[in-house]
């Protein structure tokens, strides 16, 4: 089993990366700029082949990728003057190709989330770690997440299982753990009504539940562990015709209100820790990999979905080294070339990307320590 959730791990980081690596590499070729390599993954090469101009080649570690764009990131001056060089193309042409990475992994993300939307009949359940969050497209609808039931319990006893979605109790919708927390307090030795959803079939279903008047010691009247989870759907017309987009931007405006928030504790707490348990690598990826694999194809597509709005969304963050930097610096050389020079371009890149290194082995050892429960548990 763990074979294989390393399979489906390197799959899902291969075509998140391998889309992003693909939007520059065609960016490249619509506007006649030489791409000397295009792989997926990092050396030793497992496979290359040149066809045409193009080395194409497969690397034995499935964590990133790499386009060689002709003249781009080196310094050539006989480069530089040659037509199909990077450096030789003007501003916007530069823009295209540095962002559309970035529209290549948010077009996937569109994609996937049409497939999901359509095949659930426009109807998706997230699970979201702010409180009281709203999502700007799309209906949205917050129930209690049944996330731990004790053994021989009432809710044991009547069904409710882990991942089962309390919609209503006595006819009354439940929109927080705390409404169905209230409810259960209200109804002690009295039989409810309650109506929820499935957490494996996703069909609704109802039964009779009686919390307990004498509550047993580390257990509630009822014996459960609760969360929420939110569900999204697109009703009208025109949601449904655009509810990949709608969705692809609902996690796009999530993300960054997230970021936003952790900012924000990290510090008024005057701590970098809030911000810096939220950050994931690869090894963190696993983990979710291994978890949501478990439950099938469609939550492993929707997987595939958020981790390419991921990337998408942080390669925006203007961090040397990352397309954001790329795309501002090449906007600072329209107003002085003189000063935002290539070389000192190269040199910026060149820091930035030991402080992205460190960082990235500062999160492996991060991720490691904090899932490894998970990586190594059944």
């Amino acid at each position: 089993m763990f074979i294989f959730d390393i399979l489906i791990f390197i799959l899902i980081l291969s075509i998140v990366v391998f889309v992003h690596e693909l939007g520059h590499f065609l960016a490249a070729k619509i506007t006649g700029v030489k791409v000397e390599e295009f792989g997926v993954g990092f050396p030793p090469k497992i496979w290359q082949k040149k066809i045409g101009e193009t080395q194409y080649f497969l690397g034995a570690l499935p964590f990133g990728g790499y386009n060689k764009i002709y003249g781009m990131d080196e310094m050539d001056d006989e480069k530089d003057k040659d037509p199909k060089s990077y450096e030789s193309k003007n501003t916007w042409v530069k823009v295209f190709i540095c962002l559309n990475g970035v529209f290549m992994n948010l077009l996937l993300a569109v994609v996937l989330f049409y497939f999901l939307l359509i095949g659930s009949g426009f109807k998706v359940e997230q699970n979201l770690i702010l409180d009281n969050y709203k999502f700007p497209f799309g209906e949205q609808q917050i129930n209690p997440l049944i996330v731990g039931v004790n053994a021989n319990s009432p809710a044991a006893v009547a069904g409710l299982k882990f991942k089962d979605a309390i919609i209503s109790v006595n006819g009354i919708s439940m929109s927080s753990a705390e409404n169905f927390a209230e409810a259960v307090e209200n109804n002690l030795g009295k039989s409810m009504d309650v109506v929820y959803l499935d957490g494996q079939t996703k069909e609704l279903k109802s039964i009779a539940l009686t919390p307990r008047a004498d509550t047993i010691a580390g257990e509630g009247p009822i014996g459960v562990s609760l969360s929420t989870v939110d569900f999204v759907s697109f009703n009208s017309f025109t949601d449904k015709a655009l509810c990949g987009f709608y969705q692809t931007y609902n996690f796009i405006d999530y993300s960054f209100s997230a970021m936003g928030n952790l900012i924000s504790v990290s510090l008024k707490q005057k701590s970098a820790e809030p911000l810096a348990s939220s950050l994931t690598g690869p090894v963190g990826i696993f983990a979710i990999t291994k978890v949501v694999s478990k439950d099938g194809i469609i939550p492993v597509i929707n997987l595939i979905a958020l981790l390419s709005i991921a990337l998408g969304v942080s390669n925006l963050i203007p961090l040397p080294a990352l397309d954001g930097a790329k795309f501002i610096y090449t906007l600072l050389q329209t107003v002085n070339k003189k000063i935002f020079t290539k070389e000192l371009l190269m040199k910026i890149e060149q820091v930035g990307m030991v402080l992205l290194i460190a960082l990235a082995l500062l999160i492996v050892f991060k991720d490691f320590f904090q899932f490894k429960s998970i990586i190594f548990g059944a």
